[in-house]
């Protein structure tokens, strides 16, 4: 808890600076909260009420090429054996926008999002009730520390953006740098459709990721039979490529898709020091919400509702036909006011091993200010 206070002391301190000397500075934030009940058979009913994140975004606009974002994040950590809530840092860079580029051109530098996730995020909707697949199964982290350029489309990227970004290939939770490759990535995010008042909200992306694993990969037993040391995996590579998208018809209804495909080395054998083939793996994730206020009276209770679905499978190994699993989530998302969000939804996990299945029923919020 040491650690977290001086964060905490640090913003604070931050804060006052930027009021006082940013031209503008705006400051919000992001309270996930759920209640969760397993309803597996032997989960004897087990539930629990959780903060599983909690967000402050300070944005300030030094002059009118300079900009600086801060973002802290409370989350769960395990500390000796024990969960506790630590905050450390998710976003923490500079953007600057040369003055011959016309507001074209941004280059940025620090703990920055790494585009996909995070406008995967906002094509989903939901963050709060759960994470893209990529994220959630570890193939790409949604920040990381390093440098990159932004070209806008369009006035404001009112038709999207192109960016290009060199990465250390850690995560934001994890700064350590383990090697010394470095990652690279290419993204585009387009909205083809931005002057269409029926279709403006359709979206398509897409990121190419290429670089090494940025861990050790456990340890290699010498030929005296005695001796191990710890393999490096700066020689194995990863590679990600991701394709995703939104088909959006005014405030009526999405269907929307998240299409990963990811493959990474496995370093050598422990045994007799082979190197072991690389690994595919796959995240498909397809979601949609049909949105009640275009169906009901305008004095309706109901018009604050959205009905929505997900479906996510994940195969781990691609070469093995027994490892995959699948989530399917089904809900009502409640939105009264600014800033508030709940949904209660059901969630059941199926796995190809014939493992016994999971159902559980959330609710989740979202406190938005």
């Amino acid at each position: 808890m040491k650690n977290a206070a001086h964060t905490l002391l640090t913003i604070v301190v931050l804060l006052i600076t930027a009021k006082v000397n940013a031209a503008e500075t705006n400051i919000g934030g992001n309270l996930f909260a759920h209640w969760m009940m397993d309803l597996s058979d032997e989960a004897d009913s087990f539930n629990e009420f959780a903060l599983e994140r909690a967000y402050v975004d300070i944005k300030s606009t030094l002059s009118d090429y300079t900009s600086v974002r801060l973002t802290t994040d409370l989350r769960s950590a395990d500390v000796d054996g024990s969960e506790v809530y630590n905050i450390i840092i998710k976003y923490a860079h500079v953007d600057w926008r040369p003055a011959f580029a016309n507001g074209i051109i941004t280059l940025r530098l620090g703990i920055q999002p790494t585009h996909y996730i995070d406008m995967m995020n906002k094509l989903w909707g939901r963050r709060y009730l759960a994470k893209t697949v990529s994220d959630d199964r570890k193939f790409l982290t949604s920040s990381d520390i390093g440098a990159g350029v932004v070209f806008r489309l369009g006035e404001k990227s009112k038709t999207g953006y192109v960016a290009a970004n060199i990465w250390n290939g850690t995560s934001y939770s994890d700064i350590e740098e383990m090697n010394k490759q470095k990652d690279f990535s290419g993204f585009f995010y387009l909205t083809p459709l931005a002057d269409d008042p029926d279709f403006k909200l359709t979206a398509m992306q897409a990121q190419v990721y290429l670089g090494t694993q940025n861990e050790e990969l456990g340890m290699l037993l010498l030929d005296d039979g005695d001796t191990e040391v710890q393999l490096e995996a700066s020689d194995y590579d990863r590679r990600l490529f991701s394709l995703g998208g939104l088909l959006a018809y005014r405030n009526s209804f999405d269907v929307g898709a998240d299409i990963n495909f990811y493959k990474a080395g496995q370093g050598r054998s422990s045994v007799d020091g082979e190197v072991l083939d690389d690994i595919s793996s796959s995240g498909y994730s397809f979601f949609g919400a049909l949105y009640l206020e275009p169906l009901v009276a305008a004095d309706s209770p109901f018009r604050t509702l959205d009905l929505f679905g997900r479906m996510d499978v994940y195969d781990p190994d691609t070469d093995n036909e027994d490892d995959g699993e699948t989530l399917v989530i089904v809900g009502i998302e409640c939105a009264p006011i600014k800033g508030f969000k709940a949904s209660v939804n059901l969630r059941g996990t199926s796995f190809q091993n014939d493992s016994d299945s999971r159902t559980e029923l959330y609710l989740n919020t979202l406190f938005k200010f």
